[in-house]
């Protein structure tokens, strides 16, 4: 159709004129910025003419920009003599004919385009900024870097792509890249090997062949991308990217057809190299380079969480707190040592092993040095049919009626410890008389006697009292203020604080402050199922997460005109937790018996895939988006390790054992009066009356005691010691000034042996009977 020649419209005038004025502006700035001329202007004329020159030029892109809001094309370069005519004419023809270019106007275009044309990236820029700065990379190799598409192909031949090797390489300069594939048969994998090999993939400094992972199954490949937890994932099958939407933050699906549907993070390209070399707006995007902030800003959160101590008071010391607490680490300890009365240790740090526990004062042998309270800490999930004790201190309640009922309660279930017997008695043995007539038994598969289930329930409902309980009195037990029937406390005062400290937000109660009940419920089977170790770390994420919120509030009281400085409140919240010895658990957990040294790398993935479920329940449980990098697997991982290396045993012995041995040391008379109600109950529990509390726990000022195969001290419950705090004796005369050591181990094991398990724990002792056992073996 032909144009019409009508008049230009006012909008075509104001763009010719802003085009002269332009070129104008350009020429008269550079004369008037040629040396001798500047000299003559003073800085008010200079920044007048440079306000005007922008002002222009951000006028013109402003007024040349269409409405709808388009990439920069690239500037048309001119067709040689050589070119087809048809080119020519496609050329001609994309010039409206009622646009004409003057001289002035081609010139003042030029100085336009010149300014504001971009620079053209390096190959290298280009993948730095497409990975967004990410830091490890996980990428299949069917269809993505080899020819073949299928593992049935790869049993026939092997082929590289040439074209994506330059790409590949550069990857590996900033990215720790790991190749994946599934195979059917080992002759496929060393295909795949020596292919890569000749096309010099291994020779170019950046991929080593342990990076090159195999499996049989597509689910394998699935679990390799959630254990190593790369920044980006490449691979072919849209299913697969789809399941790793949720946890890898960013996908490129390699595809010649677009999917229907893609989550937000996962980008298409028709491959690798087109990806990599195209345009970074084409796949990244604004939301891809908001997503990239938030993540950057992330990875310095939890690089700060993890420092030490002394490096968290210097990034504070640029920040403006009014409620600032001292970071230094021994001001912190100082403040511990305090709280717990124990005034003749101190904390400091000597060249060798770190930080470390010290004497101030003399200590003389079976003296108490420290009893640690517990920063978090649970009761094994299988003890808890054991023994009732509360929750938050870990204290026995009820009553000795109730401990002893409730166990055979349980056992008569088939739940209790105290059921596995010899099977060898017989019938007769499964009844008990009790007040002179024999009683046959409750539905119990156990082989220990048992006790009539109306018998139990009398004594578990406090109906029946036992002689001399009154000895043995025990705090009676108080619900969890939010409802739940899994934590139990001896006083208001435990509920209250261990509600505030963390069980808000883990309680499955109908008051619970998560958000999510059910998903919590999930994270506390699986918690069950695997390790309980993970609701250990969950304290400690918890914990933390409150501890923010109550100095925010406390914050925003004092400072309400001032904005909350997040970074600080969080590192400040995380104290306690920072103070513990870290490495991430699926790096420093030893190697069971029963895993073979070849297959130590797959059991450690293993592990980590195993945190990496147990993380996932939890966030969806009790996310916070302001404390987000509490939720790193890094994190997460550290948290975890830190209990591996630094945990105590958590031991609180029965009052129900104290109960008979005060039975069994009473007067003949007395004795016999007392055993006639007594025996048939204890001869039900079997050997586990005696079955003490037991559960892990993280103690502050214990985890700064160093090892030593020759301690001068040792964690020993005394009989006044009824609760979970850790208490340490000491084995000898300490001197002042003379550093408080104890064993993670059995000293009295050959040298050998000790080395093996303290390396474990990630060091070779050096103490004085190890220097001298190593100087004869």
């Amino acid at each position: 159709m032909a144009e019409s020649s009508s008049s230009p419209s006012p909008t075509e005038e104001i763009v010719r004129l802003i085009k002269r004025l332009s070129a104008y502006v350009a020429f008269k700035m550079s004369s008037l910025f040629s040396t001798s001329t500047i000299r003559k202007l003073d800085s008010r004329s200079i920044g007048a003419i440079a306000g005007l020159a922008i002002a222009v030029i951000f006028t013109w892109r402003a007024i040349r920009t269409p409405r709808e809001r388009q990439r920069r094309q690239p500037k048309r370069r001119i067709q040689s003599a050589e070119s087809s005519s048809a080119a020519a004419q496609s050329s001609l023809t994309s010039i409206p004919p009622e646009v004409s270019f003057s001289h002035e106007d081609t010139a003042a275009q030029d100085v336009v385009d010149q300014f504001f044309q971009p620079v053209k990236p390096t190959l290298g820029q280009i993948v730095r900024q497409k990975l967004s700065e990410g830091r490890k990379v996980t990428c299949r190799l069917l269809g993505v870097i080899l020819e073949e598409s299928s593992p049935e192909e790869l049993q026939k031949q092997v082929t590289v792509r040439s074209s994506v090797l330059e790409v590949l390489l550069e990857i590996t300069k900033y990215c720790d890249l790991y190749l994946m594939e599934r195979v059917l048969d080992d002759e496929s994998e060393a295909k795949v090997l020596q292919a890569l090999e000749s096309a010099g993939i291994f020779t170019s400094g950046g991929l080593v062949k342990d990076k090159v992972l195999f499996c049989s199954t597509e689910i394998g490949r699935t679990s390799f991308v959630r254990q190593l937890e790369p920044d980006w994932h490449i691979d072919t099958n849209p299913e697969i990217s789809t399941q790793l939407a949720r946890f890898i933050k960013y996908q490129l699906h390699v595809s010649a057809v677009k999917p229907e549907r893609t989550a937000p993070n996962v980008f298409t390209s028709q491959s690798i190299e087109q990806s990599k070399a195209s345009s970074p707006e084409k796949l990244t995007g604004a939301r891809m380079d908001s997503v990239s902030e938030i993540n950057d800003n992330l990875s310095v959160e939890v690089s700060a969480l993890l420092a030490p101590l002394p490096s968290l008071q210097l990034q504070a010391l640029s920040l403006s707190l009014s409620c600032r607490r001292n970071i230094d680490s021994r001001e912190y300890f100082k403040q511990l040592i305090t709280s717990r009365s124990c005034n003749g240790i101190e904390v400091k740090q000597n060249l060798s092993n770190g930080k470390g526990v010290y004497a101030n004062s003399e200590f003389q042998e079976d003296e108490l040095i420290l009893k640690d309270q517990i920063l978090v800490g649970i009761q094994h999930s299988s003890n808890k049919v054991d023994c009732l004790v509360c929750s938050f201190c870990f204290l026995f309640i009820g009553s000795v009626e109730k401990q002893i009922g409730r166990k055979l309660y349980f056992k008569n279930m088939g739940l209790s410890g105290c059921c596995d017997g010899d099977s060898s008695e017989s019938e007769e043995d499964g009844c008990v008389k009790y007040n002179g007539k024999q009683e046959q038994c409750g539905a119990s598969s156990s082989n220990h006697k048992s006790l009539p289930q109306e018998v139990v329930s009398s004594l578990m409902n406090g109906e029946m009292a036992l002689p001399y309980t009154d000895k043995f009195p025990l705090p009676s037990p108080l619900s969890c203020p939010g409802r739940c029937q899994e934590a139990f406390y001896c006083s208001e005062s435990c509920a209250q604080k261990d509600w505030e400290t963390s069980h808000s937000l883990l309680c499955t109660g109908e008051r619970s402050e998560s958000i999510s009940r059910e998903a919590l419920g999930e994270f506390i089977q699986h918690a069950n199922d695997t390790n309980d170790i993970f609701l250990l770390a969950a304290k400690a994420i918890a914990f933390t997460i409150l501890k923010y919120r109550k100095l925010k509030a406390e914050y925003l009281n004092k400072q309400a005109k001032q904005s909350v400085p997040k970074q600080l409140l969080l590192l400040e919240a995380w104290k306690p937790v920072s103070i513990g010895y870290k490495r991430r658990w699926w790096d420093c957990i030893a190697l069971p018996d029963d895993v073979d040294p070849s297959d130590e790398g797959a059991f450690r993935m293993q592990i980590k895939d195993l945190a990496c479920t147990s993380l996932e329940l939890l966030k969806a449980a009790i996310f916070d988006k302001e404390c987000e990098a509490l939720f790193s697997l890094d994190i997460y991982g550290n948290i975890i390790g830190m209990f591996e290396l630094n945990n105590l045993d958590l031991v609180v012995a029965s009052p129900v054992e104290d109960y008979f041995l005060y039975i069994d040391d009473l007067p003949d008379a007395e004795k016999e009066e007392a055993e006639e109600i007594t025996r048939p109950f204890l001869d039900a529990l079997g050997d586990e009356y005696s079955d003490c509390c037991q559960g892990t726990a993280f103690f502050p000022l214990q985890s700064c005691m160093n090892h030593s195969c020759c301690p001068n001290a040792k964690a020993f419950k005394r009989e006044e010691d009824r609760d979970g705090q850790a208490v340490i004796i000491a084995l000898r005369q300490i001197s002042k000034n003379e550093e408080v050591t104890i064993s993670y181990i059995d000293e009295e094991l050959p040298y050998i042996e000790r080395q093996a398990l303290l390396a474990d724990y990630g060091f070779s002792c050096k103490c004085p009977k190890c220097l001298q056992d190593a100087s004869v073996v």
